[in-house]
């Protein structure tokens, strides 16, 4: 069920009206309200979700007790298992098959347990999410830092919340349940509901209005890779990593604006990333909630910093190959987290600069800022060709091509103006995010009638936008 259609508004008002009024019921109808909002996917898909969530539940509320340790594993196995037959196997077993040289008798079964009636390859919405988010809760009991519920249908709201079950932020039981746990006492302030509705409307401007009109231009271009100029697979990459970006951060717009108006503040998981001005800082900028995951989970589980720099580099690429892997079953988001992850370590090593008192200097100045966040911009550009491409080689074909670009003529390119004008508005959507006080009240000079102008503009523009075709969001499938 999509946010940005008919079906989840009636569903919406459907929940939200009891949910106001009747506060003692209001973990039983978000209970209901996930297995209503996660069926719409498909029965067998919300079977699967509900027994793994009821697997993982026993595993926690017994793995404490004395000789049970093995329950956490058991419950680590159950989420990995899931994940990896539903989303890697074929993946896997093709690559087996190529680097044996011959076919696998258990390929054609598995294959067929994959497969839907209409002959397409199932995909499993939000598996990749709600796995994550079962896992650190397993690990969150077992390191002592959070309780864990006694309830099976409290762990059920807190896994299944319908703001933020396909494509996250992935929030941790710490963050989360203590929130779910006082939701019948909890007052909804109207202040709550209007700012959730703002965040709401914003989500859709970004979806309905950018990144699905940037995917009618971003999507002809990939799929005609091989014959791009240098100049043209530049302005690809650049519109991609808008297109991403807005889709993306529009859905988490989306969910924060649906939890607070259910009284549930999320963790926010975009901070304007193109301007970061270097590979650390883009990692909290971007998706923060899966960065933070994979640092807290998987990058200090492994030993972090703490064994010595060779250590710490083989740890980071391990991070980001699991980042990557974790996006998709291809072996081009691999290569996407590899990349990251060698931009991370090549990153460190010049942070070694710093003890030079005059690059300590330099880098402490403006203009070295904005050269950072111009040059990083572009880097990043390129590391989307790896992500959007349909296989590493059509990624490195477009890498060779991007190297050949002529800048002068890649500035002067009919959609460059496009480009900077994204890039504006990103830094708008800074200024406006990080100035929030300010920016109300320079807002409130503007007469009355007039933004109810502008207001009564932009609402028609994105029910104009959403009268076409509705597009998925991109993280849907991972």
């Amino acid at each position: 069920m999509l946010f940005h259609t008919p079906n989840f508004l009636i569903f919406m008002v459907l929940l939200l009206l009891p949910f106001y009024l009747w506060r003692k019921g209001r973990i039983g109808l978000l209970a209901v309200a996930n297995i209503v909002f996660y069926g719409a996917g498909g029965l067998g898909m919300l079977l699967l979700f509900m027994a793994v969530t009821t697997a993982t539940f026993v595993c926690i509320r017994l793995m404490r007790r004395r000789g049970s340790g093995w329950l956490f594993w058991a419950g680590v196995a159950v989420n990995v298992g899931n994940l990896a037959f539903f989303k890697y196997a074929l993946m896997l077993l093709g690559t087996a098959e190529a680097l044996l040289g011959f076919p696998l008798s258990v390929t054609p079964l598995v294959t067929k347990w994959l497969t839907a009636e209409s002959g397409e390859i199932l995909m499993i919405t939000g598996i990749s999410f709600y796995t994550f988010q079962l896992l650190s809760y397993l690990i969150d009991v077992r390191r002592g830092a959070i309780e864990p519920t006694s309830s099976l249908v409290r762990f059920w709201v807190y896994v299944a919340l319908f703001p933020q079950l396909i494509a996250g932020p992935i929030m941790r039981g710490g963050e989360l349940m203590p929130q779910i746990e006082d939701l019948p006492d909890k007052r909804v302030r109207w202040e709550d509901i209007r700012f959730g509705i703002q965040l709401i409307f914003i989500g859709l401007i970004k979806k309905v209005i950018l990144a699905d009109s940037l995917d009618n231009i971003v999507a002809p271009l990939f799929a005609e890779s091989p014959s791009l100029t240098p100049e043209q697979a530049w302005i690809a990459a650049y519109l991609f990593g808008f297109q991403i970006y807005f889709d993306f951060s529009a859905y988490s717009d989306m969910a924060m604006g649906l939890g607070r108006m259910i009284g549930i503040r999320m963790v926010l998981n975009f901070d304007t990333p193109y301007l970061s001005a270097s590979p650390s800082e883009f990692w909290k900028r971007w998706h923060i909630s899966l960065s933070r995951w994979i640092r807290d989970y998987i990058y200090i589980g492994l030993g972090g910093n703490r064994k010595g720099a060779l250590r710490t580099h083989v740890n980071l690429m391990a991070a980001m190959l699991i980042s990557g892997l974790w996006h998709g079953a291809m072996w081009h988001f691999v290569a996407w987290g590899a990349v990251h992850g060698a931009l991370l370590i090549v990153h460190k090593w010049t942070l070694k600069l710093n003890r030079f008192g005059l690059v300590e200097r330099m880098r402490s100045r403006l203009w070295y800022r904005m050269l950072a966040i111009a040059a990083f911009f572009h880097i990043v550009a390129w590391t989307w060709v790896f992500f959007r491409a349909e296989s590493i080689g059509a990624a490195l074909d477009m890498t060779q091509k991007m190297v050949r670009a002529d800048p002068a003529a890649l500035f002067s390119h009919a959609l460059m103006p496009l480009v900077a004008g994204l890039f504006a508005l990103h830094i708008f959507e800074y200024a406006i995010r990080h100035h929030e006080a300010l920016s109300a009240r320079i807002w409130h000079f503007v007469p009355a009638p007039l933004r109810g102008a502008v207001y009564a503009a932009l609402v028609f523009v994105v029910f104009y936008f959403m009268k076409g075709e509705t597009y998925e969001f991109i993280y849907f499938q991972f």
